[in-house]
């Protein structure tokens, strides 16, 4: 089981080091950080989670047991009551394909509409990256929009995928793995 804990200072080097290189970045990060990302990149935006109410969110995923370290996700507010999901990233290699990351999603999720009384969430995904687009789908997120050719990575095109889960959705899914546990 995962916890999602503040992403801090001391967390910099660990998620740099997950990332190889400059199309996982992009695939992983959209055009927020550049490449080669730095601890600089980084501190910005964790300067930007403090303060009485933030507007963005950096976490770390945690295994519960032994408390070692395994992914990254990130949340920025975009209105009182929304939020969009962003850098989800189950980095650990070993951890990848084992459901760390819809476990991690999830808990952003409880987090989001439970504790900051979020009425809808959004996320963007490249539509190649099938595992994560089935991932979100499968924890009641659903197409909204499709940008053609939103991003290009030197000579490669990528198609964005928009995807939405409104707080309703989200306590009729939230039932479903209860009853599931």
């Amino acid at each position: 089981m995962l916890e999602l804990m503040n992403f801090s200072e001391e967390d910099c080097d660990r998620l740099i080091g997950w990332v190889p290189d400059p199309r996982f970045l992009m695939v992983w990060a959209g055009p927020g950080y550049k490449w080669p990302l730095d601890r600089k990149q980084l501190l910005v935006n964790l300067q930007r989670t403090g303060g009485y109410r933030p507007v963005f969110f950096m976490f770390k995923a945690v295994e519960s047991e032994g408390g070692r370290t395994v992914g990254h996700i990130e949340l920025q507010r975009y209105e009182r009551y929304s939020g969009h999901i962003a850098r989800v990233l189950i980095g650990e290699p070993g951890c990848r394909g084992k459901g760390y990351g819809a476990e991690l999603v999830s808990l952003l999720n409880r987090h989001a509409f439970a504790d900051l009384g979020f009425k809808l969430l959004t996320l963007n995904v490249y539509d190649f990256n099938t595992p994560a687009v089935e991932c979100y789908r499968k924890l009641g997120f659903r197409r909204i929009e499709l940008q053609k050719c939103a991003r290009r990575f030197d000579d490669e095109f990528w198609d964005l995928v928009t995807m939405e889960l409104r707080r309703e959705e989200w306590i009729k899914y939230a039932g479903k793995e209860a009853d599931n546990a």
